[in-house]
């Protein structure tokens, strides 16, 4: 039996660290990864217990094993060409910055396997603790560290949170060497492992929009790209509609190749600071409240530069050279692309047109997506203009939309370039006069973004192209004529939502409200309707310097974000509530049962204690035991009663022990530790007696 229990000592502490070092592997995602560490986390405490056993001291032991630790993690860095302190050193930047799911790379792995194994052999050391935390604690830390590199994604649902708490409870109920009997444990352990799991369970399914991501607290490591934009392409691209420049499999969605934010008045810049892909960085404005997403295999054929298509803002990418533009999403390698081919998942904004009609825009964060140069008089009056009577920021982008195809023309041999001179000529240019009315998708995009910057709609430009055409084997070819650049508009809640201005081209036409009901009207501009200056900024005005415009859509989850708290809470008043309840219920038997009710909660007392008298011991013996105990003469009195009233009549009635009682119950109390006084009126052990 002995032989059996030793074993349940050592064997507890080991699917604890297993459980723990389980979490901290999830962020590898690879099965020989994962073994790594379980093995880590068990081979060193089990070889420290096997060199205790043969004598060797326990400092002595920790040393050496430390040092063989340190040693195999130096072994390991010099193989990778790094240096053993710098890569210690740097650990947590490295792992903050890199890629998810992280590579099998000697400079990610090193330092948290180091933490492992160092948390193993502490671990060990504590194997014979009384207090039985130090197992508990091992695999607290190997969890959090875990949940930290994955920002919650290694365990989203709770499930190892609540079989490590199981766990800790199990240990602490079979393997304590407490005098309570192990039924009176449970009567503990129960409760509170309902408690245990109740709250973890509502702190797992809070509406959590925004969760705290530690990457964010760290600059990843970003490289500085100079390439040119590929707006400028889209003509050449129309003269030769037949050049074939990519291949396509999968999910049929429009392709992005660049998203454009920053406009000069002369042209649009791509950016020009990427980072690997998983590595956080400023996205700028929140992600759409209803996404879609896409996985496509592409093939490049004759796609010059360094951006890649991504059907949407990368989550998934084969390349691991590639990089990403940690606001936009754009991926770009500096590799050669010739004959390039890669599997990407990506995500983008798929609101329905419903969520669109009462839909508002941002006032604050959104300077760059409204910045101007100061634009000609006619410009101003025609975004003044188009805009006239439309009631929501939407119905201004469809109005937008609608007049700039009016009746414009898409000419693939049309005046290129984005230059504010060339939107004026294009937008309000006289009939025969070059470039007026006449363009590429280009203009048409740049057109569009301008007119809705001037009413205050954050919008941007989006160079890419149309899913393609299906070939033979499955594939669909993309050729010079499906490249084409759209604009985009960002909505609170929808998020970013694209338009087609270019005339025949309907990959992302919209029409306003007559399907989905009629929007709110909000309160007319300085020009009768809802204008630049209801819409959240004046034409032409500095970024950041946005007028008061429409409010963001209030989230109808926000009221009901308070339910997890208050169920959470409520397991908890419930079960204290009931504790309680069967306690003073118990109290009131006792003492309508007189001098043996009296003793009953002398034993109690006793219990609570850890001085739960043996079965065989008499009523005098464990009285005069008690007192002796405790520095009391109460215990005695009142089992001289009991015994008394046991054989015969007990003149001196129930309330003659409440003194005597009390005394011992308040001394009982102070032998116990801080933390079990508090629990000392709510403890159930004493309900199973």
């Amino acid at each position: 039996m002995s032989a059996l229990k030793g074993a349940a000592r050592l064997a507890w502490p080991l699917m604890l660290l297993v459980l723990g070092s389980l979490v901290l592997a999830s962020t590898w995602d690879r099965f020989l990864v994962t073994a790594g560490f379980v093995l880590t986390a068990v081979v060193p405490l089990l070889v420290l217990r096997a060199v205790l056993r043969l004598g060797v001291s326990r400092w002595a032991a920790t040393t050496v094993l430390v040092l063989l630790t340190t040693l195999t993690a130096y072994l390991a860095t010099s193989g990778a060409d790094l240096s053993l302190s710098q890569t210690v050193q740097d650990v947590v930047p490295r792992l903050l910055t890199a890629p998810r799911p992280y590579t099998v790379a000697a400079d990610l792995l090193v330092g948290p396997l180091l933490l492992t194994a160092l948390v193993s052999l502490f671990t060990g050391l504590r194997v014979e603790s009384a207090s039985k935390v130090e197992p508990v604690l091992g695999a607290a830390v190997l969890y959090v560290a875990g949940m930290l590199l994955t920002a919650g994604d290694a365990d989203p649902w709770g499930l190892v949170a609540v079989l490590i708490l199981v766990t800790a409870l199990l240990g602490w109920v079979f393997l304590d060497e407490h005098s309570e009997p192990v039924r009176q444990r449970f009567a503990v352990a129960g409760p509170l492992t309902v408690v245990g799991v109740g709250l973890l369970a509502a702190v797992a399914t809070l509406p959590t929009q925004d969760p705290f991501e530690p990457r964010e607290l760290v600059d990843p490591p970003l490289l500085e790209v100079v390439a040119s934009s590929p707006l400028t392409q889209l003509g050449a691209w129309a003269v030769n509609p037949g050049v074939e420049l990519l291949r396509v499999r999968g999910d049929e969605v429009p392709l992005r190749l660049v998203t454009l934010e920053r406009y000069d008045g002369r042209q649009w810049t791509a950016a020009t600071r990427f980072a690997p892909l998983g590595t956080g960085g400023d996205r700028a404005l929140p992600a759409g409240e209803s996404p879609s997403e896409a996985t496509v295999e592409v093939a490049l054929d004759d796609l010059a530069g360094g951006w890649l298509p991504s059907p949407g803002r990368p989550s998934l990418l084969s390349d691991r050279d590639a990089l990403v533009d940690p606001t936009t999403g754009t991926v770009y390698t500096p590799e050669d692309t010739e004959g390039l081919s890669y599997e990407i998942t990506g995500s983008f904004d798929d609101p329905p047109d419903a969520a669109l009609a009462a839909a508002s825009v941002p006032t604050r964060g959104v300077g760059r997506y409204l910045d101007l140069p100061e634009l000609p008089f006619a410009v101003s009056e025609y975004a003044a203009r188009v805009t006239r009577g439309a009631r929501t920021p939407y119905e201004q982008a469809i109005a937008i939309q609608d007049e700039i195809r009016g009746d414009a023309k898409l000419s693939a041999r049309a005046i290129s370039g984005s230059a504010i001179w060339r939107i004026e000529a294009f937008l309000v240019g006289k009939p025969g006069e070059p470039g007026a009315r006449v363009g590429t998708s280009e203009q048409f995009a740049t057109a569009f973004a301008i007119v809705a910057r001037a009413n205050g709609l954050p919008s941007r430009v989006v160079v890419g192209f149309r899913p393609g055409a299906p070939q033979d084997d499955g594939s669909r070819l993309v050729t010079g004529a499906d490249a084409f650049a759209w604009p985009e508009v960002y909505f609170d809640g929808p998020g970013w939502v694209p338009f087609s201005p270019s005339p025949d081209d309907d990959t992302f036409k919209r029409d306003g409200f007559d399907d989905v009901g009629t929007a709110p009207q909000p309160t007319p501009g300085p020009t009768g309707g809802a204008g630049p200056s209801a819409a959240g900024s004046s034409p032409g005005a500095p970024a950041g310097q946005e007028d008061a415009g429409p409010r963001p859509a209030r989230d109808p989850g926000s009221d009901r974000a308070w339910l997890p708290y208050a169920a959470g809470g409520g397991v908890v008043v419930l079960v204290l509530v009931l504790l309680a309840a069967a306690r003073a219920v118990r109290r009131a038997r006792q003492r309508r049962r007189g001098a043996r009710g009296a003793w009953a909660g002398v034993v109690d007392a006793l219990h609570l204690a850890g001085l739960a008298p043996d079965p065989h011991e008499t009523a005098d013996e464990v009285a005069r035991r008690a007192d002796g105990r405790l520095g009391v003469d109460g215990a005695r009195t009142i089992a001289a009663s009991a015994q008394r009233d046991a054989f015969g009549p007990d003149p001196a009635g129930s309330s003659h022990f409440r003194a005597e009682l009390r005394q011992v119950q308040r001394a009982a109390r102070r032998t116990v530790r801080w933390w079990r006084r508090w629990w000392w009126h709510l403890d159930p052990r004493v309900l199973g007696r």
